[in-house]
């Protein structure tokens, strides 16, 4: 059985292709009506709770120690929970007791084993974030063929749904926790991905968290006191804030007048379409000006677009749609939705198949045999310019750039050469927001004189996972390296598998 996962910063969810070979969620174990996995978990010794559990849980004991928001944690290597063991848990560990959870469910559901599996991830995820779904995949033993991009997915389904070929599609992708914009052409022979970019801090997330914000203020001024929070409160806030967002966003609702309950304290919560809009306004106008800046990556104008697909439960906020329509004219009209909350996770099963070569689909549903992606980073190495002594980056591989690509690079020892050679890789953007991949060291060298080249090999794989070789260019040789970030320990990984492994998902695994 072959299946696509999207793990998703709010809610999760599996999907794979049936006899007919068109997409299906895979419904929860215990809830055939359960087909999204809220990105929610609890740990309590060996059992480990996740998703929909959870939240039945959180109504009896809103004070329940819970992990959310886990996705925006990956890459980072620092502890993100304790549970009650004193065993700590890193996003990785978490990340992969959902997928845990999404397999099982697979394998109930069609009684097969998961023989292998396509994982979403946003646009912008770095090679740290990338490489951390990927071992999350490999604490469970989960055979992962391949990553694939959220938007990219989307517009996969997209295409394949509605037959398009030879268009321009433009890709708008809010979620609850991160923003992704990417601009796609396609053909009957190829998906081509021309330019990427994106946000990891803002999503759904922040929406919910403005509502709750005016619901304070509301509460503060009715009671004449600050709200001293508790998790019960904090829980109850969460929820309702959700579900103002949700009627705000239902069609012909100004208004939303309705009683709120936090801890003891009870009131008569008033918030307006419009009052929810002047407090999202400066979230919408930063994902517009990254769509703007991902036309223009694409050399594109917007009138090159053929298609505008919003994706995302978020995305279906009615204030974005006027938002572009009144900010970006051109693509009034161009503007589509197809399954934006599944659309993600179909794509995800379409590609899956397509890269299994098994059962490959007939003629209702024709699958481009290509899937071109593009640098989503500058890779660049932090240096010491000779002249100027300054710091400058090194740009290797620069983004928006045709995937794979393998690119050489040569460096030279300096004049106090200890027989070994440091370097730093990074990746960034923008040059405001660099983030540091990891310390390359490489050697013993075979001498220690100054001057003497080491040949750097970067390798952008498919999944934009970055690959790293070192070699001695005199003797063509490859020489000893590490490569990582600073201050991991070495059984980093082989402990937190171990936690995976023994975990019982809700009592069943």
């Amino acid at each position: 059985m072959i299946i696509g996962i999207d793990l998703g910063t709010t809610y999760s969810l599996g999907a794979t292709l049936n006899v007919d070979h068109q997409p299906i969620l895979l419904p929860d174990n215990t809830d055939k009506n359960g087909l999204y996995t809220p990105s929610v978990l609890h740990i309590n010794g060996n059992n480990a709770f996740v998703g929909q559990s959870v939240m039945h849980m959180l109504e009896q004991n809103p004070d329940l120690s819970v992990i959310r928001f886990f996705k925006r944690s990956l890459g980072e290597n620092k502890p993100l929970h304790m549970d009650g063991q004193g065993d700590v848990w890193y996003a990785e560990s978490v990340a992969a007791l959902v997928l845990k959870k999404i397999k099982y469910d697979a394998e109930i559901y069609a009684s097969n084993t998961v023989e292998g599996a396509v994982i979403t991830i946003p646009a912008h995820f770095s090679d740290a974030q990338r490489k951390s779904v990927l071992h999350a995949a490999k604490m469970i033993d989960l055979s992962v063929l391949g990553l694939v991009e959220e938007p990219v997915a989307a517009a996969m389904h997209y295409g394949i749904s509605n037959k398009a070929s030879d268009q321009n599609i433009l890709v708008y992708d809010l979620g609850g926790g991160t923003f992704d914009a990417t601009v796609l052409s396609m053909s009957d022979r190829a998906f081509k991905v021309l330019s990427k970019d994106g946000l990891t801090d803002l999503g759904g997330k922040e929406f919910d968290e403005a509502i709750a914000g005016i619901v304070y203020q509301q509460f503060e001024k009715s009671l004449g006191r600050p709200v001293e929070f508790s998790g019960r409160k904090a829980q109850q806030l969460r929820v309702f804030s959700e579900e103002v967002k949700i009627e705000l966003s239902s069609p012909g609702t100004q208004y939303v007048s309705r009683m709120c309950l936090l801890g003891d304290d009870n009131i008569e919560v008033f918030i307006s379409r419009k009052e929810f809009e002047r407090a999202i306004t400066s979230h919408v106008e930063r994902t517009l000006k990254i769509l703007r800046r991902c036309i223009a990556s694409a050399n594109l104008q917007e009138e090159d677009i053929d298609v505008l697909l919003l994706v995302g439960g978020s995305s279906m906020v009615p204030f974005i749609q006027q938002h572009i329509k009144a900010t970006m004219p051109k693509l009034a009209d161009k503007i589509r939705f197809q399954d934006p909350m599944k659309a993600v996770v179909y794509g995800a099963a379409i590609y899956a198949r397509m890269l299994s070569g098994k059962d490959q689909p007939g003629n209702n549903m024709d699958i481009p045999s290509e899937l071109k992606g593009v640098t989503g980073y500058n890779l660049a190495v932090r240096a010491i310019d000779s002249e100027s002594g300054r710091t400058i980056l090194d740009i290797i591989i620069p983004k928006n750039r045709p995937i794979p690509l393998k690119v050489k690079k040569t460096y030279y020892t300096g004049p106090n050469n200890d027989g070994k050679m440091r370097i730093e890789l990074v990746q960034f953007i923008e040059d405001n927001d660099v983030k540091t991949m990891g310390i390359l060291n490489v050697g013993p060298l075979p001498t220690h004189e100054a001057n003497y080249p080491i040949e750097i090999t970067l390798e952008y794989t498919e999944d934009s996972v970055v690959v790293l070789q070192a070699y001695d260019p005199k003797t063509g040789r490859e020489l000893e390296k590490t490569f990582g970030k600073e201050g991991m320990g070495a059984n980093y990984l082989a402990t937190q598998k171990k936690l995976v492994q023994k975990a019982f998902i809700n009592n069943v695994i």
